[in-house]
């Protein structure tokens, strides 16, 4: 007995020599500011070499940390597409060098610009080039400049979607909703899909992401807005509409609606076609057990913690992680330990800690990064442009796997 307590009180020494010589973080002393974690890539982590496991609550009921108390954070802002990728060293393949030029000899006929159906197309498609930058530096301008050529005559009236999509960006100047709303109705007597999709982003970027309650436990699932709109787009078949709402539907846990929408758009899409075979691979994972309701809510916790999809929501991932941990999820109640184990002088929770520890597998006792989620991460296309590209063109300018 006597030996067993001096064994305690060593390790509990040693316990505490290791845990002081965890990083300091430098943090706001006062009220956090909003706060969004980047998206893209996981932030970088500091780990002693041989660290300890958090404070596990169950194995004793004393190491629970008290309820959280969130400052307030921003709620997550109307989805933003990315900025299209450049490609470097396309000029430098004689048959992209070759293609480009028989496309401006078609674009530029006796005739004029977009006074004929060939060159109209011509036009139209050295616009969705120069726009995601396959000949040369990405130049918006001159997207804009092809597109008004391409629509001159009236002769491809799907280039409305190029001035559109440029009004909203601001391809040439500052946005200019007026425009972008001239260029859809144009658009919408001839691609009533696609002008249902581009009048969404108009709309909804001055709409906030929308969430509801499905449970007792206040877990959340994320709407986005002027969602019918946006199913009016994908029932008559827009690509880009389905995998906006098969992304919804991934942040939601709902993978069969997801890979129904991601089905129908990636034919057209290479990046649904891509996270088609991301939701393959998660399926054929191993499993020694059905997923528990405490997994799914974990996992649901770690998407809102990690921003996979949508912005990073900390007050949400905080309730998940709770909910989770209520269900009986260890690694939910690891996480909850080492968010809670440094928070701000007030009492408040360290953003900047809970931002490091993102990414962080507390599925162990030992925690250690989830390289498996990063590999995880849906793709969307760079514009809502990009599918009208002709496939060819699409397979040069995107480093998506299909």
């Amino acid at each position: 007995m006597v030996a067993t307590s001096l064994l305690i009180a060593c390790v509990s020494v040693q316990a505490a020599a290791r845990a002081a010589t965890l990083p300091e973080i430098q943090a706001p002393t006062a009220r956090v500011p909003d706060v969004q974690a980047p998206s893209g890539q996981a932030p970088a982590v500091s780990l002693p070499r041989n660290p300890l496991p958090p404070a596990d609550p169950v194995a004793n009921p004393s190491q629970r940390a008290a309820d959280p108390q969130l400052g307030p954070v921003r709620a997550p802002a109307s989805p933003a597409l990315p900025e299209a990728r450049q490609t470097s060293n396309l000029l430098a393949d004689p048959a992209v060098r070759r293609d480009l030029d028989l496309l401006r000899r078609q674009a530029q006929p006796r005739s004029g610009f977009g006074s004929t159906n060939a060159a109209a197309n011509a036009a139209w498609t050295l616009g969705l080039i120069d726009l995601h930058g396959g000949a040369g530096p990405r130049s918006t301008a001159s997207a804009q400049m092809w597109f008004e050529r391409a629509t001159r005559f009236g002769r491809q009236p799907l280039a409305n979607a190029g001035l559109a999509w440029c009004a909203l960006d601001g391809c040439a100047g500052p946005p200019d909703t007026s425009a972008a709303r001239q260029a859809i109705n144009k658009l919408r007597a001839h691609h009533r899909a696609r002008a249902l999709y581009l009048e969404w982003v108009l709309e909804s970027r001055a709409q906030p992401l929308a969430v509801r309650s499905s449970d007792p436990q206040g877990v959340t699932s994320l709407r986005l807005p002027l969602r019918q709109m946006l199913e009016r787009a994908a029932a008559e078949g827009d690509t880009q509409a389905h995998i906006e709402l098969g992304l919804e539907a991934i942040v939601n846990g709902d993978l069969r609606s997801a890979r129904q929408h991601l089905q129908a758009a990636a034919p057209h899409s290479r990046a649904a076609a891509a996270n088609l075979k991301l939701l393959d691979l998660k399926d054929a994972r191993p499993a020694s057990a059905a997923a528990t309701e405490a997994d799914r809510l974990l996992e649901r916790a770690q998407r809102a913690h990690r921003g996979v999809v949508v912005p990073a929501n900390y007050a949400e991932a905080m309730r998940l992680y709770q909910a989770a941990a209520a269900q009986g999820s260890a690694a939910a109640k690891r996480m909850l330990a080492l968010i809670t184990s440094r928070p701000q002088p007030d009492g408040t929770i360290n953003i900047a800690w809970m931002s490091q520890l993102a990414w962080l597998d507390t599925a162990n006792n030992l925690p250690q990064l989830d390289t498996r989620s990063l590999s995880t991460m849906m793709y969307r296309d760079p514009t809502p442009l990009f599918d009208l590209l002709p496939d060819e063109w699409q397979r040069r300018l995107n480093t998506v796997p299909r």
